[in-house]
């Protein structure tokens, strides 16, 4: 087995590097992207964006198609946010933060049309589970060793799941809606996890451990809000995309469009005011930036670091506070080529379990290059064991769990590294969400805070899809101006 990258974490200079790769493939493509269409509003204002992720980005070009003027102010050297492509070589790439769009995303899928921006077709998960210490692949639907009940059997995990949804009075349809919930159903799944609305409809204990290994070990026990509109997206489509060159490109494509003088790069913000006649933010090397209001993207995570002038509500204090981070790794794999079609298991994922591996997920799909792109995700205790490790070697002893539970399955090994969201200090976190009981929050975040407007993906119920993000920069943009609108139009 070569590792010519083995156990190694991706350092600042390949975050750049991948970077600048985007860059020139998006220069290289020769795909011009369309002028964004102006709409001037009456009256200009001056509008400061914390952040040049996809939720910021949003925010600034809707704004600025209105005629307002924009400066996006974001603490990284680079554009992106959780958006991050890292180069693999051969042309390959691997994503450190969003891996992949579905065709049920209505708004993430404009924007790339809008872009021109050229997509790979990936694989949909068809997974080989090891639970309970059982191994079977899942297109051996009869075979299922498991205690499931009779109607269980001889059906998906999918299709299970959209059944017992149906039962409980959902769909993967309506819960993607923006303006899901409606009271009723915040009031109702607030305080229960997926496992309690589950049960009561049929769900057998192993088919919720198949829920687990398929979709990540924190599926059963995530609150029911919060996890919703995330299954949907996984099992209420299988149409499954990535941008090839890396999905960076699509905020690299919103940030030209947008203007690159209209971004300032390396500028951590460590101060907010709005007790003037004007809102005030100051950064680190001492710049300050005044406006007439903010759309503020920093994740809440580490929103306490900057001074706050009036201070915070008690509400969004609150909210802070009580908004859970998870951690998740993932250790990133490249292989001579793509063993596992030949063995009948793919895509999202292409193996779950109980096991320390937690989930591998091919990502390879029509890439072209002919080698396998892929990456263990890792969750909770399964993320702790790997961050609470040495450094030297972390990423590698996944690969090696693997390769002794099943053998064969990723073949020849070219590389291996890893990487996490938490180790990054500007959000030391990979997706905040609302735990049981926080329901409350939904209407906390849509709420400006004075001249601060929030977004996020993080501050909606899709939290760690683009989706979202998109939603949110166009929730917070209206706020602002009600006329602001997402490229293709009214939304």
């Amino acid at each position: 087995m070569s590792t010519d990258t083995t156990s190694r974490r991706f350092s600042r200079r390949t975050l750049l590097a991948g970077t600048a790769a985007s860059f020139g493939a998006l220069a290289a493509s020769r795909l011009g992207a369309p002028a964004l269409a102006q709409s001037p509003a009456a009256r200009s204002i001056e509008v400061l964006v914390l952040g040049a992720g996809m939720s910021g980005l949003t925010a600034a070009v809707a704004l600025q198609r209105r005629g307002h003027k924009v400066t996006v102010i974001e603490r990284q050297g680079r554009i992106g946010g959780r958006l991050l492509s890292l180069p693999l070589g051969d042309g390959m790439f691997t994503e450190a933060g969003g891996g992949h769009f579905r065709s049920n995303m209505p708004l993430v899928l404009d924007y790339i049309r809008h872009f021109n921006l050229p997509l790979l077709s990936l694989n949909d998960g068809l997974p080989v589970y090891m639970v309970d210490g059982k191994t079977v692949k899942s297109a051996n639907v009869s075979d299922w060793p498991w205690a499931l009940s009779a109607e269980e059997r001889n059906v998906t995990v999918a299709a299970n799941l959209n059944r017992y949804l149906f039962r409980a009075g959902l769909d993967t349809e309506t819960v993607l809606q923006p303006d899901w919930p409606n009271t009723d159903l915040l009031d109702r799944l607030d305080d229960i996890t997926l496992e309690d609305l589950l049960r009561p409809v049929g769900a057998s204990p192993d088919f919720l451990k198949l829920l687990a290994a398929h979709g990540g070990t924190f599926t059963p026990f995530a609150q029911t809000l919060s996890i919703i509109p995330d299954l949907a997206y996984h099992f209420g489509d299988q149409n499954v995309f990535r941008i090839l060159g890396g999905n960076q490109r699509l905020p690299m494509a919103m940030a030209n469009a947008l203007g690159r003088g209209n971004i300032v790069l390396d500028a951590e913000v460590t101060t907010i005011d709005q007790s003037g006649g004007r809102v005030r933010v100051g950064t680190k090397d001492g710049k300050e930036f005044t406006g007439d209001a903010i759309v503020s993207t920093i994740p809440f995570s580490v929103i306490d670091e900057i001074e706050v002038t009036p201070a915070w509500s008690a509400g969004k204090a609150r909210m802070f506070a009580e908004m859970e981070w998870d951690k998740t790794v993932k250790v990133i794999v490249k292989t001579r080529e793509p063993t596992w079609l030949a063995q009948n298991v793919r895509g999202w994922p292409m193996a779950g379990g109980d096991r320390t591996w937690e989930r591998f997920i091919d990502i390879t799909g029509n890439e072209p290059g002919g080698h396998g792109n892929g990456f263990f995700y890792l969750n909770g205790t399964n993320a702790d064991l790997v961050l609470n490790a040495p450094r030297d070697g972390r990423a590698q002893r996944v690969v090696d769990a693997f390769q002794q539970d099943l053998p064969g399955l990723l073949g020849d090994v070219l590389s291996v590294s890893d990487f996490a969201w938490n180790e990054q200090p500007w959000i030391r976190g990979s997706f905040g969400s609302t735990p049981i009981g926080g329901g409350w929050m939904v209407k906390e975040w849509t709420a400006p805070e004075g001249r601060i407007h929030f977004a996020g993906d993080f501050t909606t119920l899709k939290t760690g899809w683009v989706e979202g993000a998109i939603e949110s920069g166009l929730r917070a943009a209206r706020q602002i101006d009600p006329e602001a609108k997402p490229l293709s139009g009214p939304r």
